[in-house]
């Protein structure tokens, strides 16, 4: 691929640079020398052999690159003021078609616009050009290599189109493109007529009204630079009026907008104009997408950015920026058939296979994210990071493969020892495959190595309770909290353990399993907040009421004081708790009250006839 060089400072007000216009495209390299790097205005000193060559043709014929073999009407100098316009030779699948368009266009404006004010430049300028940078001169130009060729040329503008034939003649489509950002594109129609100078004539006429537009934008332009925000936006209202179907004016205003920092609903505004216009304005769709994702309105911000990227799917950069807004807002099946086609436009692109690995994910298509992902790791070894370690065990633990899971969280430690996300994750995936102790080992080692595993006390306290430990789970649980440990789920754990005591108290109904029951409940009550400790305490109240009715059948059969006046305090107590957790279970609660109407006067007949 041959590539004209990029421009010098290619970034416009008010918007970041175009990236056809910034950078030089995937495997455009002169021969012998690398092509400039361009990071805003800078540029390096660096020029390919093209570029030589076309400033030694430059310096020879004094700078005007006009061949000594022009025409009488092209010897004439232009007027410093004048506009110079390129026309680019049309896209066509017609072999010469594109050259006659353009001839004929040239020829048109010509006539059609006053020397003094437009200087069309001359056909001869852009064939040295074109033959001393090695570039065949009867072919279309790609946006890129048009753009650098009209810097060279020093064009203000230039004209370019496609046209093909039809059954009666052709039809010609033509754009006007501002030379300093190719993103700035001025429609002028599509017309079928007999001839190409037929057609042309109409580009023509409409290029005279549509430029009416560009003494505006640059106003509009030059005072936004500034801050003048209010001016520039009158300046781009000018030149609205005076061509309704402005474009260029539009932008302007747009990224005065964007500048301002202005409501998203006034940007809607302006970028639906523009693109009602021109459905393939770059600009119009980057804004208009922007805008829809401000209001939150999601879907339309996804179709506006699948357009954006079909005005030109081999560009690599756009892609990527495309792929990596529609990952981050919408269903990954939307970006699916995107980036496939970015990819297979751009074999082999480290980013575009990266975006297409999450995508893979989001979409649950893991069998082909697992593939993907290990021939990122082939292309590019830096790729394995803690990030492709542990999204790719996530995504074997979410395919139910959780022993593949657990060795590559294995195989992203050796890697990276001790990372903190991959140990939990391995020692996640090791619980998943029944792999209990284990887990537990090595969670028991990450916590002696101080290594923060997320939730490290909640996870060893399911793991007790999975290997069938249960006397080791308060005791775990009561040491993390005094550590301070302050996990609502730890909280959680220690409920589910009492509410289990409770359940083993009330089915053996023994004075030890009520003892243990109150005993955590106590615990409970005292560790907890809000509902929890509602549970608690409606738990523990409970226990009293079934607790003091077995001591009160103890003291009737043993004739004897203390179970009776044990009895008594439970009861009392139970008062106490029972309307505090009542919002727990408050049916439960007036039939625990009711109880104890009946059992609380026999507890002191008990205790009046047993304690003397």
């Amino acid at each position: 691929m041959r590539c004209l060089p990029p421009r010098v400072g290619c970034r416009s007000f008010g918007f970041p640079p175009d990236p056809t216009a910034c950078a030089r495209p995937a495997g455009c390299q002169s021969p012998g020398a690398p092509g400039p790097t361009v990071h805003g205005a800078e540029v390096t000193t660096l020029m390919s052999r093209h570029f030589q060559a076309l400033a030694g043709i430059s310096l020879a014929l004094g700078g005007s690159l006009v061949p000594s073999m022009a025409s009488a009407q092209y010897n004439r100098v232009p007027d410093p003021n004048a506009k110079r316009v390129m026309v680019a030779v049309f896209r066509s699948g017609e072999k010469g078609l594109g050259v006659q368009a353009a001839d004929a266009l040239r020829s048109r404006m010509t006539s059609d616009f006053p020397f003094k004010q437009v200087y069309v430049l001359p056909k001869q300028d852009i064939v040295a050009t074109l033959e001393a940078s090695g570039f065949p001169v009867a072919d279309a130009l790609e946006p890129h290599d048009q753009k650098a060729l009209a810097t060279i040329l020093r064009a203000d503008e230039y004209l370019a189109g496609t046209v093909t034939k039809t059954a009666t003649g052709v039809k010609v489509e033509g754009q006007l493109v501002l030379s300093r950002d190719n993103s700035l594109v001025q429609p002028l129609g599509t017309y079928e007529a007999k001839s190409v100078g037929d057609a042309t004539k109409e580009i023509s006429r409409e290029l005279k009204e549509a430029r009416k537009q560009l003494e505006f934008e640059q106003k509009c332009s030059n005072l936004g630079r500034q801050g003048q925000y209010d001016q520039a936006i009158a300046a781009a209202k000018e030149g609205i009026a005076a061509y309704p179907k402005a474009t260029l004016a539009r932008t302007c205003w747009a990224q005065v907008l964007i500048s301002q920092k202005a409501p998203p609903a006034q940007m809607l505004e302006v970028s639906r104009e523009i693109v009602n216009i021109d459905p393939k304005s770059k600009q119009g769709l980057a804004i208009l997408a922007q805008a829809y994702r401000d209001l939150n309105q999601q879907d339309s911000s996804v179709v506006t950015l699948t357009r954006l990227l079909a005005t030109d799917p081999k560009n690599p950069r756009l892609q990527k920026d495309v792929v990596d807004a529609l990952t981050s807002m919408a269903n990954p099946a939307i970006a699916r058939p995107i980036i496939d086609e970015a990819v297979a436009s751009n074999p082999g692109d480290p980013e575009l296979l990266r975006a297409r690995w999450f995508i893979l994910l989001g979409q649950r298509d893991f069998k082909e994210a697992f593939t993907q992902g290990d021939e990122l790791v082939k292309l590019d070894t830096s790729f394995a990071d803690t990030t492709y370690f542990i999204r790719t065990a996530r995504a074997y633990a979410a395919d139910s493969q959780a022993q593949k899971a657990a060795e590559t969280a294995a195989k992203g430690l050796q890697k990276f020892p001790n990372q903190p996300a991959l140990m939990y994750e391995q020692i996640f995936s090791l619980r998943a495959a029944g792999q209990l102790q284990p887990a537990l080992e090595a969670l028991d080692r990450a916590i002696a190595a101080k290594v923060p595993v997320e939730n490290a006390s909640v996870f060893r306290i399911q793991l007790l309770k999975d290997l069938g430990k249960a006397d080791e789970v308060l005791p775990a649980i009561r040491t993390a909290i005094a550590a301070g440990d302050t996990a609502s789920n730890l909280r959680v754990l220690l409920m589910q353990s009492a509410n289990d005591s409770y359940r083993k108290a009330a089915a053996s109904k023994t004075p030890e399993d009520f003892q243990a029951a109150v005993d955590i409940l106590k615990y409970a009550d005292e560790a907890t907040t809000g509902a929890l400790k509602g549970q608690a305490q409606f738990l523990l109240g409970a226990t009293y009421v079934q607790f003091g009715q077995a001591k009160l059948g103890a003291a009737q059969t043993e004739k004897s004081c203390q179970p009776a006046k044990d009895a008594k305090d439970m009861f009392v107590e139970a008062q106490i708790l029972l309307p505090k957790g009542g919002a727990t279970a408050p049916d439960a609660v007036r039939q625990l009250m009711g109880a104890l109407m009946q059992l609380d006067p026999a507890a002191d007949q008990m205790v009046k006839a047993f304690c003397k």
